[in-house]
């Protein structure tokens, strides 16, 4: 793994790391020499000079997964002048231990990592582990830095000043801020979306981009620092969870928008075994020895499933469905990047800015793209709901379909398990009831359902429900109740007086008090019999 690390060979001390006054940050990974060993197994402390040191020599730490232990040495050269301290950031959230040490000690001058409470770091109000490096103005010192931690080591080391420090954190604050924003309002606009039709994409993207925030925010926020700064964090194992569950909605959200269980089997299929692998890797996250196994099994699940999905909207897209142009658009641009970030966790590519930021950056813009593309095919299911809603049937024909959406499906059970769910569940009960709520609870599409009521039942979905919720009515009305009858169309499901007092008359030829008059008088006239 260090092999190409390891052939820049020996090498003398590296000269004084400094920053010059007009400088305030600065990349110092390929000055840094370093020392690999097992965990605890010796100490360069009391010696020095002793060990073979090696430079590293690159941009970045390329360490991946290790269960290693790492022995950094520098030299910091202090600016002239009015004393000013310096910082040694670490470029990752998830490191469970670092230590800063002057050569000659044995006890660690600093202590940061994951497992450590935020307030016992030497650098509180900053995301990234980092280090308060302390000297005379004017002044070399040298610093001796271990690096013990399960998860990923490939990342930069910077020196800092002061006015670095305050500068990254601004940007950091504003950058992801800006996204939390952007994501809370996508998450309210789409559960908002969710109530008024209750398609379940919504509430799937809602979910969605709820765990991939709070994902990145492990990564690159902080607002777990703002509720909690005293314990330790465990931001890998935090990440990784996080990470699981968005996969999970995401692919669930995958198979609803695509109807893949209608017209993509195989991809379904695909779609299936990625929720049930992340379900049964969750897990993991528990245990150190399998984050390396976890980081590999998402990224291999979306490395997978991320063409198939691309080749699935393009056959639907060429099928007819052009308004999936823009999920096109959309989903090629969060596979690119997706796969950059992919090949980063997998060890393939080392740490850049793109590498690491371009993906949490782009993606709110993505995110926008896809809801739009969600809320136009909730227009398209609204608009084709209407029309099925508000097409006639007279005389209780049966329609007749050119191509049935029924192949393959078991008509008689489907249709006595969609009666014995009106009959002990009574759904209709409910006044935002939704073809797609029944259909979902019947393993069937909204297409498939339409389609079984219309050719057994010879009525649609709105008169199917209204129907039922008549006979409610008329049980309560026989039963004697008292209740003001407008109470008792709102417990039935209608949503207003004059629609029940239509639909009532429609089934019944007479308004519900005349109904109940008239019930009562000859059950009168046949107990007098």
């Amino acid at each position: 793994m260090l092999a190409f690390i390891l052939l820049c060979g020996d090498s003398l001390f590296s000269e004084s790391l400094r920053l010059k006054d007009s400088i305030h940050s600065k990349n110092i990974t390929s000055d840094l020499e370093f020392l690999e060993s097992d965990w605890g197994d010796f100490s360069p402390l009391s010696n020095v000079d002793l060990f073979d040191w090696k430079k590293i020599g690159f941009s970045s730490l390329n360490f991946s997964f290790s269960d290693k232990s790492y022995w950094f040495r520098f030299r910091v050269h202090f600016r002239e002048g009015e004393r000013q301290d310096l910082f040694l950031v670490l470029r990752w959230r998830a490191q469970d231990r670092a230590e800063l040490y002057l050569p000659g000690r044995r006890d660690a001058i600093q202590t940061v990592g994951d497992r450590i409470p935020r307030s016992d770091w030497p650098v509180q109000n900053f995301p990234y582990p980092s280090f308060r490096l302390q000297g005379h103005p004017g002044e070399e010192k040298e610093f001796l830095l271990r690096l013990e931690s399960t998860s990923m080591m490939s990342f930069p080391m910077e020196l800092m000043d002061d006015a670095g420090l305050r500068s990254d954190l601004t940007f950091e604050t504003f950058l992801f801020s800006s996204s939390a924003c952007l994501y809370i309002l996508m998450i309210f606009a789409a559960v908002l979306y969710y109530k008024t039709t209750g398609l379940q994409e919504f509430i799937l993207y809602a979910g969605y981009i709820f765990c991939m925030g709070l994902s990145y925010d492990v990564n690159f926020g902080n607002i777990y620092e703002f509720f909690d700064s005293g314990s330790s964090h465990w931001s890998e194992k935090k990440n990784y969870f996080f990470f699981g569950v968005t996969t999970i909605l995401f692919f669930q959200f995958i198979r609803k928008f695509l109807e893949t269980k209608r017209s993509m089997l195989c991809l379904n299929a695909v779609l299936r075994g990625g929720i049930f692998a992340s379900l049964a890797s969750l897990p993991m996250v528990f245990f150190d020895s399998y984050l390396h196994v976890l980081s590999k099994i998402t990224a291999f699940l979306y490395a997978f499933a991320m063409p198939m999905i691309l080749f699935a909207g393009i056959y639907l897209q060429r099928t007819g469905n052009r308004k999936l142009r823009l999920f096109l658009f959309s989903w090629t641009v969060y596979m690119l990047l997706g796969y950059t970030s992919i090949f980063y966790y997998l060890g393939f590519v080392g740490y850049t800015f793109f590498t690491v930021y371009a993906l949490p950056i782009l993606l709110p813009l993505d995110l926008i793209v896809l809801f739009y593309n969600v809320i136009q095919k909730s227009s398209k299911k609204l608009e084709e709901r209407r029309k099925s809603y508000l097409s006639p049937n007279p005389f209780g024909k049966k329609r007749k379909y050119t191509k049935s959406k029924l192949s393959g499906v078991d008509v008689d059970r489907s249709l006595a398990s969609l009666l014995k769910l009106m009959d002990s569940e009574k759904p209709y009960l409910e006044e935002n009831l939704q073809l797609q709520n029944v259909a979902d609870r019947l393993g069937l599409n909204q297409h498939q359902l339409s389609e079984l009521m219309n050719s057994k039942l010879g009525m649609n979905f709105a008169s199917y429900v209204n129907s039922k919720r008549i006979e409610e009515v008329k049980r309560i009305l026989e039963s004697g109740s008292e209740r003001n009858i407008l109470n008792i169309a709102f417990t039935v499901g209608f949503g207003s007086k004059t629609s029940f007092n239509v639909e009532f008359k429609k089934a019944t030829g007479l308004t519900p008090k005349q109904y109940k008059e008239l019930f009562f008088r000859r059950k009168k006239l046949s107990n007098k019999k």
